[in-house]
């Protein structure tokens, strides 16, 4: 496929089949996640590939349990909007595959001058609006493009994060920080491709 019809072919898919994905397609996705930039080429990240259907639902549960927590106390009214939470946090749970992206702090040069100023390494970090974070947001648009190419479908999920703490320990890794999850698999149906956005509504040429 051609790279023009190829990021217009890619979609968001949150329904798929129980096919299991074939090896090979698995590994050339997360090859082409792990060949995304990255600050000075630090390759902070990494990915860890879940399969089993039990320990899916136990990370489906995990962030139900957290979302039920955290609005307890919420009026009667909104607890319909609470369950399309639920929903749309839990996607990877009726997925194959789920791919947990991890990242580690990005430790810059400049934070070689840090001792002789007053600024923390948490500043610059956010002055630098986190690189780490955009090294996996890298790979993770990578991955999405070649499971596209693959004929699968995955969706970027970030509402799963709300139990980082509770997916982490589940998912065992440790001295990194749970990033975001992509649910992976074939799709129940083909969507259609993408419309091109017209430029004017958001690009801004700076004379």
């Amino acid at each position: 496929m051609e790279f023009n019809e190829l990021v217009y072919a890619r979609r968001t898919v949150r329904r798929f089949t129980q096919e299991p994905i074939h090896q090979a397609s698995l590994e050339k996705i997360l090859k082409a996640g792990l060949a995304a930039p990255s600050p000075n080429n630090t390759t902070p990240w990494s990915i860890s590939v879940v399969t089993n259907g039990e320990v899916i639902q136990k990370m489906r549960h995990a962030v139900n349990d957290r979302l039920d927590l955290m609005f307890s106390t919420i009026k009667p009214d909104h607890k319909s909007v609470l369950e399309k939470v639920k929903v749309f946090s839990t996607v990877f749970a009726n997925a194959p595959a789920v791919l947990a992206v991890f990242s580690r702090p990005y430790q810059a040069p400049i934070h070689e001058l840090l001792a002789d100023t007053d600024i923390s390494p948490e500043q610059i970090s956010e002055l630098r609006r986190y690189p780490e974070l955009q090294a996996t947001g890298a790979l993770v648009q990578n991955m999405l493009l070649a499971a596209a190419e693959e004929g699968l479908g995955a969706c970027w999920i970030s509402g799963a994060l709300v139990a980082r703490r509770e997916l982490e320990a589940i998912l065992g890794v440790k001295d990194m920080h749970l990033e975001t999850l992509v649910a992976l698999g074939h799709r129940e149906a083909q969507p259609h491709p993408k419309e091109p956005l017209d430029l004017e509504m958001y690009v801004n040429y700076v004379p």
